[in-house]
Parts: structure tokens; sequence; C-alpha cells
């Protein structure tokens, strides 16, 4: 779907002492500046494309899997989405010539602009595109002989033109008048990930289980963008937030009775204090439509806990 959001300035009357006017009371407009005139001056817009269609994702996913031994099998699973329509925002009220810095992020625009007694236009458009290419291997064995595991890498390639999705703040291309240019990894790029689980029931009637998890980190447009006039591209360094945790818990169950027990449970998370950043920035951005609920990942933690 797409999520937007406006954000409203409020002036308070009682700041400057006096009370605000009684309905229908107006409030008087001071006259503008001349070169603003007539008022307002050149506001901002935002508005929907005429031609503007919903997201549509393609996906198509063939796997495989082969018992290896008993109880044992191995899997493959191939993955390929191609996204359309997707949404990005655009300001069309620029001039008809853009002008490459010798050192910056975006291009300037030079020419008569489409509506001059606008200012930025938010136009919202579905012009974007996306392609995700995944391939996944594994090892799966069910629960027999008092243990069961599972691990699988996956190695993916995702593409698009605009991850702006989530953020209808911000104009994230370089240049409007070449939007191919866009192309290139998406923010959500992870080149390389890797997943291992495994329960065992142990003596003296303990269970135990480990986790482990990783990933490769993820992409970033150079800064600035545009050096000694050439465009670097979009997303073609990384940051520094690839991730690895390994986590394990232990469990023991003490029955009261026939219906109740009572769990003590030790779980240690990120046993090897991995800094595994989030945000890589030095601050973080104002806002945050990424989905995740934390900057950056807490550090080694031992909690217990007793599960009634």
């Amino acid at each position: 779907g797409v999520q937007q959001q406006e954000i409203v300035a409020v002036t308070g009357f009682n700041s400057a002492g006096g009370n605000p006017p009684t309905f229908p009371g107006t409030v008087p407009v001071p006259p503008p500046p001349p070169a603003c005139a007539p008022f307002p001056c050149t506001p901002g817009v935002t508005v929907f494309s005429k031609d503007y269609a919903n997201p549509r994702i393609y996906t198509t996913n063939v796997a495989y899997e082969q018992q290896i031994v008993s109880d044992t099998s191995a899997y493959v699973d191939f993955t390929w989405s191609k996204g359309v329509h997707l949404t990005r925002f655009i300001d069309p009220n620029v001039g008809p010539t853009s002008v490459i810095p010798l050192n910056g992020d975006t291009a300037s625009y030079s020419g008569p602009i489409p509506f001059p007694n606008l200012g930025s236009i938010t136009d919202t458009v579905s012009s974007a595109k996306s392609l995700y290419r995944g391939v996944t291997l594994g090892v799966r064995k069910r629960f027999s002989r008092k243990f069961q595991v599972e691990g699988n890498y996956t190695y993916s390639v995702d593409k698009d033109d605009d991850s702006n999705e989530r953020d209808p703040f911000t104009f994230r291309y370089a240049n409007l008048f070449n939007l191919a240019s866009e192309y290139s990894n998406s923010d959500r790029d992870e080149r390389h990930k890797f997943n291992f689980y495994t329960y065992s029931e142990l003596p003296w009637g303990l269970s135990g289980n480990v986790r482990m998890q990783a990933h490769s980190a993820q992409p970033i447009t150079p800064e600035p963008r545009f050096l000694n006039g050439t465009d670097q591209g979009r997303n073609t360094l990384r940051k520094d937030n690839a991730f690895f945790t390994f986590d394990f818990g232990l469990a023991r169950p003490f029955h009261l009775g026939d219906r109740m027990q009572i769990i003590p449970k030790l779980e240690m998370f990120n046993l090897f204090n991995n800094k595994n950043n989030v945000n890589p920035l030095s601050t973080p951005g104002l806002f945050n439509f990424d989905g995740f609920l934390r900057q950056v990942l807490e550090a080694r933690l031992v909690p217990g806990r007793a599960v009634l």
C-alpha cells in the first residue's frame, strides 16, 4: 500500500498575547512582500498523477526437496519477483534543462518552470520498478532421536529504481530527466543471508536450542553522488551494517500436578557481542519508515525468566 503523511504548521495566537478571534471573526492577513504578491506566495502542493496505477508484483517460485538420509532432506528454492507501477515521488515544477553539478548530490534545473505561481509540487506517480532474484540452499532434519536441525543460505540480488515508497517527504532521484540512472541495488539488497536453528532434548530433563542469523551489508549511495561532474551511481557502496547473531537457550520444566508446570529458562542473545548496526548514520534520520523498531541491536544480553 501507499503511506503518506502531511505535517501541519500551527500558529499560537496566545503566544504573542491577546485572545484569538471568535468565529465567525477572521484572522487579519498581513500584506505580502511585493515579490510574493498575490498571496499566498508560491505554495507547495501534493497531488496524484492522473495516470497513477496501484503497484503490482509478479512472483514465480520453484522449489525441489530430496531426502538424503533418514529423517534428513536437502532443498533448493528459486524466487523471481518483478514489481511494476511502484510509487515514486517527483517534482515536475522545474525548468526543462538539468545542470549536473561538479560536486553534489542532485542536479539543478534552468529555464522557465511549468507552474510559476506554485513552489515545489510533490507528484505521486507509479513509474518505478523492481526485480528480485534469489536462490536458497538448505538442509532440514525433522525431529527424531531427540533433536532437529535446519540451516539455509540465500544468495539474492534486489534491484529497483526507487526505494522511496515509505517516505513521501523527499525526492530520491538525482536527475528528474534521467530516471534510468536510478536503476541499481535497492535499499533492501542483502546479497548473502544465512540462518541456522537446532533444538534438542538434553539429559536431566533439559531442553536447549541454538539460533544463528547473518546477512551481508545493505547498499548506500556515495556522498557526494556527483564527483568531478561524474555520476558515481545510486547505492553503489555498502553500509557498515553487516549482521551476525548467535543465540542459545536452556529450559527445564517442573510439573505441578497433571495440569500445570513451571519452566525456568536461561537465554543468551548475541553471544559474541557483534555491533550489528541497523542504521550506521552518526545521527539517525528525522523520520524512519523502513519498519525497523530499533536503530541498533542491543548488546549481549543474558536474561533469565520463568514461564508458568
